[in-house]
This record gives structure tokens, C-alpha cells and sequence, in this order.
């Protein structure tokens, strides 16, 4: 299976060794309008063009893989669909046009292909054994959750275009609520198997750089079925780096903390230090389990139906939270995700 990545930044870089290290599916092309951009694809053997329809006027791919930045996302999610294309798209996948999802999700539900979110936290192995732990029976009940993301500053994009994109609002649709706040609250849903309720947030810039159109820090509370409450704490103006995660069950805890994991389970306590990858941009690794996961959807396309409902899921989190800090943190309650997939199935 062959694919065109869609925009050559850092992200796609990562993406394309990813796809070096899984068999059975390939990158042969790429398309971005900067050349610099092209000429560093051209660079690792992908031939590069600078438009979509430029692009199928050479090529015949299975696959586009969406690594632009994000007010770009649901054009090329449309013209993928369009013209039979499974689909794989970079965070924050789902944007609201005008508050809402309709037209796309439309799109999705109708076209006979896969669409596939690159929620990559969800293969770093650091976090699958968390999962483990969860799933074990001694684990019990999930209680609560405590994810915190602290970050020295925004990401950086490549000098040739727009690096500090993430801070502009009309690029990338809000700050690090929009930007790094897709990867908690998917990984929240994903190991704690809970269902988002309300949402209460308070955002702020505590950075004080020059960066002020956009949030550099968010505080989440979800409330969730099971009267589960999931805190998310995410920041770019930390003095240091750490990555936190922590989900209590009724009989078991489990923390993990850059490269340590800790677990009780069965009143026995455990400690292993394992390679995170946290701190790698391009998350290599990370990219060739989920890209051979991809491949297992399109073998099995009923299998990819859940990622949809876990990709609006995570969208309409975001959108509470914004909605929430407008209003000085009250509870907002989310749309019933089913609801509307229903609604665009008919």
C-alpha cells in the first residue's frame, strides 16, 4: 500500500521513517508549495509536488497522510474522501467550521474508506503498559485520573515556513489547548475507557512572551460516567519538561512519570524504568505501530469505526473547554458524541 504525505514538516519527517519501518505500506510522495520543503523530501527519495492535483496527476496512492497545520485539515480530509482515499490525519484531526461538525462527518460516514486519526501517544510502549495495568483485574474499577503536560514552550515549526504557527489562531484554531490538549484527552478516554460528560477548564498565558493571540496553559476538569473525574493540566511555560500520568482504581494505582512507570497491583508494589520517547518530536517508533495498525483497519474497516467516535469525542472536549474558559470555568456540558454520528450516518 502506497501514500502521499500532505505537508513536509517535522512531523512528516517522523512519519516517513515510521513508515520505513513497517512492512506493507510505504510514503512514495509528498505534496508542499514551500521549496524548501520539497527539497528536503526530495532529499530521503520522495518525489514532491506542490499541489494535490498535481500530485494525482502523477501518482495513483492508497493512502493521504494529513500533516499540515491545522486550518488545513478538513479541505484535504475532503479531497482524500473524494477521490477514494483512506485517510490519516495529524492532531487536532476534527476542526468545527462555524461550531460545527455536520458537513464533515457527512463526508466521513459516506465515503467507503478509512479515516484514521494519528493519535500516536496511544503506541508509545511506556503507555500500553499503563494500559495493561488498568486492564488487569486486580487493577478494579477506575476512580480518577491525573495527566500533566509541562513544556518549556510551544513547538517550533521549520524555518521555511511560518515556525511559530501554533501561535497564531487563525493557523492553528487556539493555543496549547488546541494543540497538545487533543493527545491528553484522547490518551484519558483510551486508558481510562470512561465517557467525557461535562467539562470545566480555566486557560491563561503564564509565559508572558510575545505569544499572547493564544492560551500557553490549560487546566481541565472532565466528568465522566462512573462519576469519574479526569484532571488535565498542559503548559508551555514551564521551566522544565515532564510528562505525568496517573489512574487510581478501586483496587490498584498506576503513575507514569517520563521514563519510570509505578504500579500497585494485588498490594504489591512495582517500579520499572522503560524509554518514553517523550521528548522525541518525530516519535519514529510510535508512528510504526500506528501505522501498521492503520493497515490492520483497511484490512478490517469495521474495526475503524471507534476512532471516529474517539476522534469527535476529543474535538468536542476541546470545544467545552474553550466554551468553559470564556465563562470563567463553569461546567459545560459536552453533545452526545453518538448522537451526532447518527446523524450523519442517515
Amino acid at each position: 500500500m502506497n501514500g502521499v504525505i500532505i505537508g513536509y514538516g517535522t512531523i512528516a519527517a517522523g512519519h516517513t521513517i515510521g513508515y520505513q519501518r513497517t512492512p506493507g505500506i510505504d510514503v512514495v510522495a509528498v505534496v508542499d508549495p514551500t521549496p524548501a520543503r520539497a527539497a528536503a523530501a526530495r532529499s530521503v527519495g520522495l518525489r514532491a509536488y506542490t499541489t494535490f492535483d498535481q500530485m494525482l496527476d502523477h501518482e495513483t496512492p492508497d493512502f493521504i497522510d494529513i500533516c499540515t497545520p491545522p486550518n488545513t485539515h478538513a479541505d484535504y480530509i475532503g479531497l482524500g474522501l473524494h477521490h477514494d482515499l483512506h485517510v490519516l490525519c495529524e492532531k487536532p484531526v476534527l476542526m468545527p467550521h462555524d461550531g460545527h461538525y455536520d458537513h464533515l462527518l457527512d463526508q466521513i460516514t459516506a465515503a467507503d474508506k478509512v479515516f484514521y486519526p494519528c493519535h500516536n501517544y496511544k503506541f508509545a510502549p511506556i503507555l500500553a503498559t499503563m494500559q495493561q495495568v488498568v486492564h488487569d483485574p486486580d487493577f478494579g474499577d477506575v476512580l480518577g485520573a491525573r495527566f500533566r503536560t509541562l513544556r518549556r514552550g510551544h513547538a517550533v515549526g521549520v524555518g521555511e515556513w511560518n515556525p511559530h504557527w501554533r501561535r497564531d489562531p487563525l493557523i492553528a484554531g487556539g493555543g496549547i489547548l488546541r494543540d497538545h490538549g487533543p493527545h491528553s484527552v484522547y490518551l484519558a478516554t483510551h486508558l481510562t475507557g470512561r465517557t467525557p460528560l461535562a467539562v470545566s477548564c480555566l486557560t491563561g498565558n503564564m509565559r508572558h512572551d510575545h505569544h499572547t493571540d493564544t492560551e500557553d496553559t490549560a487546566k481541565l476538569i472532565i466528568r465522566c460516567d462512573g462519576d469519574v473525574s479526569i484532571e488535565l493540566d498542559v503548559t508551555w511555560a514551564a521551566g522544565y519538561r515532564n510528562s505525568y500520568y496517573s489512574i487510581i482504581g478501586s483496587a490498584g494505582t498506576v503513575t507514569v512519570e517520563n521514563n519510570d512507570v509505578q504500579y500497585s497491583l494485588g498490594g504489591n508494589l512495582h517500579h520499572d524504568t522503560l524509554p518514553s520517547n517523550f521528548d522525541d518530536p518525530q516519535h519514529s517508533d510510535w508512528f510504526a505501530a500506528m501505522f501498521a495498525d492503520f493497515l490492520v483497519k483497511t484490512q478490517h474497516p469495521e474495526q475503524a469505526a471507534p476512532l471516529l467516535a474517539e476522534t469527535l469525542t476529543t474535538s468536542l472536549v476541546i470545544d467545552a473547554a474553550y466554551t468553559s474558559a470564556a465563562a470563567e470555568g463553569r461546567w459545560v456540558e459536552l453533545q452526545p458524541c453518538q448522537q451526532l454520528l447518527a446523524g450523519a450516518s442517515r
